[in-house]
């Protein structure tokens, strides 16, 4: 039986204990069976599997990547905002409720 091969796509939340791993995803690589294989073909063939695999990691890396980079976003935006409770409503400004301040008595409203 020839050994199977995987590779891990993993995240580190602590770079003081590097071995403490999140994994984020397994990606099981293709047998490669000899008797598959002819002379002439087999290296081109082990590099396209390579290639492949290559491209379904770096695929995952990136989706990774992004999702915590989105949340951290996402977490810093909601830091900037003040909260809004339904019931009491969003604050009113200082300046009144339409940018610039309070419109003079009598004039039209922005819509």
């Amino acid at each position: 039986m020839m050994a199977r091969f995987c590779i891990l796509v993993c995240r580190c939340d602590d770079e003081q204990q590097p071995e403490a791993l999140t994994q984020l995803a397994r990606l099981e690589l293709p047998d490669m069976p000899a008797e598959e294989w002819t002379p002439a073909t087999a290296l081109d063939q082990c590099e396209a599997r390579a290639l492949a695999a290559g491209r379904e990691v770096t695929r995952h890396l990136f989706r990774h990547q992004w999702e915590a980079l989105d949340t951290e976003l996402a977490a810093a935006a909601q830091r900037l905002s003040p909260p809004v409770y339904p019931a009491e409503g969003r604050e009113r400004s200082v300046e009144g409720g339409h940018l610039g301040g309070d419109l003079p008595p009598g004039a039209p409203g922005p819509l």
